[in-house]
């Protein structure tokens, strides 16, 4: 059996996961999925154990000779192993994204998933009741998996996008989803060269009003502060932004010369990440776009000001502005930026 053969039938003992349910809890809903990855793997699959069991059986007719038989060994000690054991590192990860999901008794979640990073993987989620949510998508492993949430059963009505960041400790990502109507929604992860090489995810859906980390006065006052901060400066019309987790924000502009600014008021640091990035054909920014500005501000209570930074924008290109709080700044600190013309 050839190492890719090997490869392949791993990925679908690992990827054959059931979806994360919360016991106890009234607001679950259930999920029709597509997984096409995983369809073309399970097709492979069964033809190599259709091929396989066809040369055992050819196997089995005796040669025609007079020789004493051969001493005969166990099935156990000769035949090939056709669905080998699953790679336990991927497995110890898919163990850590689902813990990472939390304890659902605390916080209810409607929806919630896991498995292997894949380059293409849809979820579709068909019964989703019209709500204002928060999606967090936990990564274990490393790379970087671009996500997007569409509309309905079908076409580009983009609700959300994002990036999550694998790590051996994963820090979600976190995107608000508006859900307008009762119905269906499509959830599209998809890994870098990476992340798709053993990375396992993890996602769920809350609803916001039912999350207890939600802006608290001591950000969304820090976040007030920053954006004056920047009228201080001369900057107008700023965006504040709260820091209780990471966020990245998009700014579709027209191409042109820009001149950004941002800063950060409260405890500990916050890491600015700028970059310019191509929108695609549904709508969605991609999330690898070429690196502008990397800022770490060192927050203090009077506040850390990063002005008009001089940036480019490529025609059929949006800005994606990243904030990463650390664990000090993290529900405390908040931020605000402003793009203007140059």
């Amino acid at each position: 059996m050839t190492d890719r053969v090997e490869q392949i039938l791993t990925r679908v003992r690992t990827d054959a996961l059931q979806d994360v349910r919360p016991p106890g809890v009234n607001e679950v809903r259930r999920t029709v999925r597509r997984r096409r990855a995983v369809t073309a793997a399970l097709a492979v699959a069964a033809a190599v154990i259709v091929i396989s069991s066809g040369i055992a059986l050819a196997g089995l007719r005796p040669p025609i000779s007079t020789a004493p038989a051969a001493p005969t060994t166990s099935a156990s000690d000769s035949a090939p192993e056709l669905i080998p054991a699953p790679d336990p590192t991927v497995e110890a990860r898919i163990t850590a994204a689902n813990r990472a999901l939390g304890d659902p008794e605390k916080v209810p979640w409607v929806d919630a998933t896991s498995g292997v990073v894949a380059p293409d993987y849809e979820n579709h989620v068909n019964d989703m009741p019209a709500d204002d949510y928060q999606l967090f998508v936990y990564c274990v492993g490393d790379g970087t998996v671009d996500v997007v949430v569409k509309a309905g059963r079908y076409g580009n009505d983009k609700l959300a996008a994002g990036a999550a960041r694998c790590g051996a400790e994963p820090s979600p990502a976190t995107l608000h989803v508006r859900q307008p109507v009762d119905g269906y929604l499509r959830v599209f992860l998809s890994g870098d060269d990476t992340a798709s090489a053993g990375s396992a995810f993890a996602f769920k859906f809350v609803r916001t009003a039912e999350l207890t980390d939600r802006a608290g006065p001591e950000t969304t006052a820090n976040a007030s502060a920053a954006a004056q901060l920047l009228t201080g400066a001369g900057i107008p019309d700023p965006t504040e932004v709260t820091a209780e987790r990471t966020k990245t924000v998009e700014e579709a502009r027209p191409a042109g010369d820009y001149l950004l600014s941002f800063g950060c008021v409260g405890p500990g640091t916050v890491s600015f990440t700028v970059r310019t990035a191509q929108t695609l054909r549904d709508g969605t920014v991609a999330t690898n776009g070429r690196l502008e500005i990397s800022v770490t501000h060192e927050c203090t209570p009077s506040g850390q000001l990063t002005k008009d930074k001089a940036i480019r924008l490529p025609a059929g290109s949006a800005f994606t502005i990243t904030a990463e709080p650390d664990a000090v700044a993290r529900a405390r600190a908040g931020w605000a930026y402003t793009i203007r013309p140059a």
